[in-house]
């Protein structure tokens, strides 16, 4: 059992791990409270505010804010590393009038996923990357989700394709849809 849990709150956390990775978001705390049998939403809520102290999750006010900041505890050597972890969504494209279309959700170090606030998500470098930049394709960006930039910022932004990066000039666009906060590459 992980260290600190109690039997209860290793079955939710994990339960939270695969219902993600199965359907690409969280469950809500409603389905969280009819896999376990739970009848209110206050039951379900008091495991879920014990795995956040514990350091396992973060939950924001919406539905489905539920985050994982820690390894699955069922990986062997979960508990060799003390830097904690942030699941969050891999979007191929933000519709203005529709959900974010999620890939997959990636793990990403804490100190990177903070600057992102709770409703932060990645995107996928596109082919051309960003002109002059050290941003090359591939690369994976921590957004954090604002309707601004100013000049000089990298920032994501709406395209007929799904979303792009680019630096801000004096005009900043309209199709902004967040600041870029952090980087991952894989080399």
């Amino acid at each position: 059992m992980a260290k600190g849990l109690t039997e209860k709150q290793r079955k939710i956390l994990e339960y939270v791990i695969d219902f993600q990775k199965e359907n690409g978001f969280p469950p809500t705390i409603r389905e969280l409270g009819e896999a376990f049998g739970i009848g209110s939403l206050r039951g379900v809520t008091v495991h879920l505010d014990a795995l956040v102290r514990k350091g396992f999750i973060t939950r924001g006010r919406t539905s489905r804010s539920i985050r994982i900041t820690a390894p699955d505890p069922r990986d062997p050597g979960h508990g060799g590393s003390r830097e904690t972890f942030a699941r969050l969504p891999l979007v191929t494209d933000l519709p203005a009038d529709a959900d974010p279309q999620i890939e997959r959700y990636v793990l990403v170090p804490e100190e990177l996923a903070t600057p992102a606030t709770a409703a932060g998500f990645v995107i996928r470098v596109g082919a051309a990357g960003i002109a002059g930049e050290p941003i090359v394709p591939g690369d994976l960006v921590v957004i954090r989700p604002q309707e601004t930039a100013a000049a000089g910022d990298i920032a994501a932004i709406r395209l007929d394709g799904g979303l792009g990066v680019r630096r801000v000039g004096n005009g900043a666009g309209t199709d902004v849809v967040g600041r870029v906060v952090g980087l991952l590459r894989r080399y």
